[in-house]
């Protein structure tokens, strides 16, 4: 991505900068639970920092100024507000034809806001979504419509009856026989709020562009086609929510192009059990490495750790394992993946089995507190 301007992300105009806040402050306003929770923030696909206990809805980021924030921004939240608050309290409604292009623009500018939560650092070495997003979508402010190639739906969450999140994955356009590219082609976003859930992809490859479409039945909002009924289609889960948010639902309607996570950022390739030893190659295709298949067969019992790997390039990766398998969070320097090791919230361990000894931290340990 481009690096970020000193001044305001969107429109570049330097000086003094307000807080904007990820979620419109009309969120904490509509009868929402506002107690406590924890809050978690990071890299695009990246582990999450841990942001403390605190009040929902309430986080707000630095990089925007005055001029945006009051101006087509709030314009923005006053109608997102106006429209979304039944559905987010789980109210059936409408989204008119002449609102959809504005709640499309909003999600987007909802997604790019949560995503300086990230820090500068971070963002320098590419974990966050182009410079051009956000000077495209501010050229977008007297239309108020996103990014031109943007695809955008509205369903119904049935989850934890708190949960909120917003979340970016970048995709990739694969074609039959050629090499999967070196940067993302698109992006996945998606933002749960209450009962609410929006799903929305952004080329940024015009000449990948393709028509898409979404599973689940889901209405969708834009391009606008006509007044949408709230809610249609099967509900997103708890469980179906990682890949949905990751844009495994969306499809490509052309029968030889196919849309995918894009793999340097989400994924790692098959793993096998090799003399003891779960043996996984390395995202630079020339080298393994290896852990052991305790930690493969607690994550399918639901016990998920982090550790660090290297390669013999060399180059350090931050894993974790999931439900589906093992997933890089990170690559980079030793020191680097060390300190994003050394930050997560979990406890350290040490395994032992029939190679040896391996520390790993256990991330489930704090989730299953009280």
């Amino acid at each position: 991505m481009g690096t970020m301007p000193d001044g305001c992300v969107f429109c570049g105009l330097a000086g003094p900068r307000t807080r904007e806040h990820v979620f419109g402050q009309w969120v904490s306003s509509i009868g929402l639970d506002l107690s406590p929770v924890e809050h978690h923030a990071g890299r695009l696909n990246g582990v999450p920092r841990d942001m403390g206990s605190q009040p929902p809805y309430r986080l707000t980021v630095k990089d925007v100024c005055a001029s945006c924030n009051n101006g087509w921004m709030s314009r923005l939240e006053g109608i997102a507000g106006r429209v979304l608050t039944p559905l987010i309290l789980g109210q059936s409604g409408v989204i008119a034809i002449e609102d959809q292009a504005t709640i499309a623009m909003w999600v987007q500018k909802t997604a790019l806001t949560a995503m300086l939560l990230s820090s500068k650092e971070q963002r320098r070495q590419g974990y966050g979504l182009p410079l051009s997003a956000y000077t495209g979508l501010y050229e977008c402010r007297d239309r108020l419509e996103p990014l031109a190639a943007s695809r955008f739906w509205a369903g119904r969450y049935e989850g934890a009856a708190r949960y909120s999140a917003v979340q970016v994955t970048p995709l990739a356009v694969r074609i039959p026989g050629v090499a999967e590219p070196d940067r993302p082609q698109g992006y996945a976003m998606t933002i749960v709020l209450g009962a609410l859930a929006l799903h929305g992809m952004l080329f940024t490859t015009p000449a990948l562009e393709v028509d898409v479409t979404l599973g689940l039945g889901m209405p969708q909002i834009w391009p606008s086609q006509t007044s949408v009924g709230w809610p249609q289609g099967q509900a997103v889960t708890e469980a179906m929510f990682p890949r949905f948010a990751r844009g495994e639902m969306l499809e490509s309607v052309i029968e030889s192009v196919e849309l995918h996570p894009w793999t340097p950022a989400t994924e790692l390739p098959p793993s096998v059990v090799l003399d003891g030893k779960v043996q996984v190659p390395a995202l630079c295709g020339k080298h393994f490495y290896y852990y052991p298949p305790a930690v493969l067969a607690a994550a399918l019992r639901g016990t998920y750790y982090a550790f660090i790997a290297m390669c013999g390039c060399p180059q350090a990766y931050l894993i974790q394992t999931e439900a589906d398998g093992a997933h890089c969070k990170a690559v980079g320097a030793a020191v680097g993946i060390s300190e994003m090791y050394e930050d997560l919230p979990g406890e350290e361990v040490v395994i032992q089995d029939s190679v040896g000894l391996f520390v790993c931290k256990n991330l489930s340990a704090r989730r299953r507190r009280p």
